[in-house]
């Protein structure tokens, strides 16, 4: 018998067989919304199963196995094959779903799951407003199937399937033919007056549908990339992890007990006993700046896993997630040094980093026979197959709410997980509303937990949804003396006003943090006049590389004045004496005043000022909204000075503040499109469609540019020309993996509009190591001409 191909080295029966195991294995360590009671759960196993079966069924024409064994391949209209599998999919889910109770949307999202498994989500309605020239070609592919072969593949597959498929089992020409003719004369009205009627922002007040059709879609999209790129390799068993690894951690450190780490030490211990019987799913970890948040929280999640694991079977995965890129490294780092104290090793499958420059390749498959190439490790790391994952709130929260196929694909993962948030106030005000049905989605009816940990907790959830505070925060805030701060921010300065004023103590550490790239350029010429000795210089304009060598060399003490943008603000682990910051909202000030003598050894001093340019106005109000920074602008100017435990109801009466001024009216219409399934089209008065989702939004448009900063620049670069110029796009695209992380150390973004853009070469803006004095300066990074530059 004649076999049926899904891709050039593997047959179609060997595909649908490993999509199907994985989809099954997949499905069983969920709980969705939408499906949670027994019969749900059936019924979405059953749906899966069609789908993993049935969404490459027109595979099995001679136009998809003459273009899939082609030397020359070249897609045509016949050799599609997702919309034919899509309706015979939607019509043996309907069969499986006629004598059931159920929703009247499930043969619609089987049919959306498989039409879309090889593309983005579209709007419904055009998603359902196919053609009628598309019946035309549908029908030749139809004569086209070859049955014989095809039902031969389905009896093979029939032990793993539910009973019902037998009933449909085996197809023929006739019954596809029909099923086309009715799909196209019939139900696509049928489904366009349904969804006119129904799915409007006035009458949907509910996002469970977004979520039960996200996780359809989810599982068979995994299971079908997992299986096409790792075939054989294909892993679905799990690690165990105990948490007394940390214990274990903690001790070999010998912190002595005295000063901050006593305190380090009896929020550790607090955090420690509450995890153990804490109740719900909702829960928050808020701690001053340099309490060791990032090991408390590793434990806490280790033992709520611990626990979940007892009562359900099985243990959930954790989902560590930051809102700098600049931090990952450094945490992940930490975790891995921890996860060295337990008995598994310290491999991809334990621990692994996703972010936008991540190299998957790095992540240790050595030291076991898992061999893999590079194409392979991306699948792995995009799809969060690791037991603790450390992410970006980019990564996160645009998987939770997106169109696109790359980051649903892992919208299945965030059930039954642990979801640490590290510095949930970095969550833009203005998305607060829409983060909180849709992370309580999440613990309603995904059965994940949450835990949200800051120094600044924001007022993102309502007194009744339940959150679990793990520390009496309160009274740590209470006992902190580390620093004072002193706002000046009624009088405005320009920068040269500013440095005229300035005097600086010798035995001092200085750093100064501005709210733009210019301003802090500005800032930086104008103390280099002024003071002797190295000033070090941060911000996103240096290239990664150069910026964590700069980082390093602050820790060891080479740098007494650093002058930096707000990128120091969070997670890097820098310690100053005294600290200027430019006016910010309250929870940046916070932050800022987190560099400030962290462990507690002598007196540091915060100073707030409030810099501006002239008639152009503040710097702060080129960055941040206009309502926090008058919010906290008129609370500063109530003080002359601010002890640290004074912080605590200052930054609380300052998010109460701000949450009553919020405008709600971009959440609101985020949550009509998840509401109504709108997932791409135009923007309305009542939503805006999901694929317009962004939660870092740019202030301006930018370019990156590769910065030649050194002979390893050079020798990367070198290896881009030649892999661009290789002919197979599959191979190159492979190559480009394995640079990836190494090409992005040596990127910066500006601003797009600079005059000084340097030539473009292979569709890449480049700066060669002959030409940096044109570009680039040695200490502030990229030089920016006839723009300001922000961030």
């Amino acid at each position: 018998m004649k076999v049926l191909y899904s891709h050039p080295d593997q047959s179609l029966q060997n595909h649908l067989e490993g999509v199907l195991k994985s989809v099954k294995q997949l499905w069983e360590q969920r709980q969705f919304t939408g499906w949670e009671t027994p019969e749900d759960k059936r019924r979405l196993h059953d749906l899966l199963c069609v789908a993993a079966v049935f969404h490459d069924f027109a595979k099995a024409t001679s136009y998809f196995q003459d273009y899939i064994l082609s030397e020359n391949k070249t897609k045509t209209l016949l050799s599609r094959h997702s919309l034919l599998s899509a309706i015979v999919s939607y019509f043996i889910g309907k069969k499986f779903l006629e004598s059931q109770q159920h929703d009247l949307y499930e043969p619609l999202f089987l049919f959306l799951a498989v039409k879309r498994h090889h593309g983005n989500m579209n709007n419904l309605l055009s998603e359902v407003n196919i053609h009628q020239e598309e019946r035309h070609y549908l029908l030749k592919q139809v004569k086209a199937i070859d049955y014989e072969a095809w039902n031969n593949i389905v009896f093979h597959l029939t032990p793993s399937l539910p009973e019902k498929i037998k009933s449909i089992h085996p197809l023929a020409e006739e019954q596809v033919t029909q099923w086309v003719e009715i799909f196209f004369e019939k139900d696509i009205r049928d489904w366009r007056r349904k969804i006119r009627r129904e799915l409007k922002p006035q009458t949907i007040l509910t996002i469970q549908l977004y979520y039960k059709y996200c996780s359809l879609y989810s599982l068979l999209l995994d299971a079908d990339k997992n299986q096409a790129a790792l075939r054989d390799k294909l892993k679905m068993d799990r690690k165990e992890i105990n948490s007394l690894c940390v214990d274990r951690y903690r001790t070999e450190q010998n912190w002595s007990l005295v000063g901050i780490n006593r305190l380090r030490d009896k929020a550790y211990h607090e955090v420690k006993e509450n995890i153990v019987q804490a109740s719900g799913r909702l829960f928050s970890i808020n701690l001053p700046t340099g309490l060791g948040k990032t090991i408390i929280s590793l434990k806490a999640a280790l033992q709520l896993r611990e626990r979940r694991r007892r009562e359900r079977g099985f243990a959930p995965r954790i989902i560590y997630a930051l809102p700098f890129l600049s931090v990952i490294d450094q945490n992940a780092k930490v975790f891995e040094e921890v996860l060295r104290y337990q008995s598994f090793p310290v491999d991809a499958f334990m621990l692994i980093k996703h972010h936008s420059m991540a190299d998957p390749y790095e992540d240790k498959f050595s030291g076991t026979d898992y061999e893999i190439n590079e194409n392979q490790a991306q699948v792995l790391m995009e799809s969060w197959q690791a037991e603790l994952i450390c992410t970006t709130f980019v990564q996160l929260f645009q998987t939770l709410i997106s169109n696109r196929n790359r980051a649903l694909r892992k919208f299945h993962r965030l059930s039954n997980a642990i979801l640490v948030i590290d510095e949930i106030q970095a969550v833009p005000v203005k998305f607060w509303p829409l983060m909180r049905e849709m992370l309580l989605e999440l613990t309603r009816g995904m059965a994940t937990d949450v835990i949200l940990l800051t120094a600044t907790q924001p007022e993102l959830f309502e007194p009744t949804d339940g959150l679990f505070e793990l520390c009496d925060r309160q009274k740590y805030f209470n006992l902190m003396d580390r620093v004072r701060l002193f706002p000046n921010v009624s009088i405005k300065q320009t920068i040269e006003e500013f440095v005229d004023r300035l005097n600086l103590c010798p035995e001092c550490s200085y750093l100064f943090i501005l709210n733009t790239i210019s301003s802090a350029k500005e800032l930086f010429a104008k103390l280099k006049l002024k003071l002797k000795g190295p000033i070090a210089f941060l911000s996103t304009h240096i290239p990664p590389k150069e910026r964590l060598k700069r980082i390093e060399q602050i820790k060891e003490g080479k740098y007494r004045v650093v002058v930096s943008t707000q990128l120091i603000e969070a997670g890097v682990d820098l310690d100053f004496d005294v600290i200027y910051r430019d006016l910010a909202p309250m929870e940046s000030i916070v932050q800022s005043a987190g560099r400030c003598n962290r462990n507690g050894l002598n007196k540091g001093t915060v100073y707030i000022m409030h810099l501006w340019n002239g008639k152009k106005g503040s710097f702060s109000g080129l960055v941040y909204p206009n309502v926090a920074i008058e919010e906290t602008k008129v609370l500063l100017q109530q003080f002359k000075e601010i002890k640290e435990k004074e912080l605590f109801s200052l930054i609380e009466k300052y998010y109460r503040i701000i949450k009553e001024k919020l405008s709600k009216s971009e959440s609101i219409k985020y949550l009509n499109a998840v509401n109504t399934l709108y997932f791409s089209g135009e923007e309305d008065l009542d939503r805006i469609p999901v694929s317009d989702f962004q939660l870092i939004e740019e202030e301006y448009p930018k370019i990156n540019i590769f910065i030649e900063l050194d002979k390893e620049a050079k020798k990367v670069w070198g290896s881009f020309q030649e892999i661009i110029d290789m002919q197979n796009a599959l191979e190159r695209y492979k190559k480009l993996l394995t640079i990836k992380k190494k090409f992005q150390e040596y990127v910066v973004s500006v601003p797009a509009k600079v005059k000084n853009r340097p030539p473009i070469v292979n569709d890449h803006y480049y700066v060669a190591y002959n030409s940096l004095n044109e570009y680039y300066d040695s200490e502030t990074g990229f030089i920016t001409k006839g723009v300001t530059a922000i961030s």
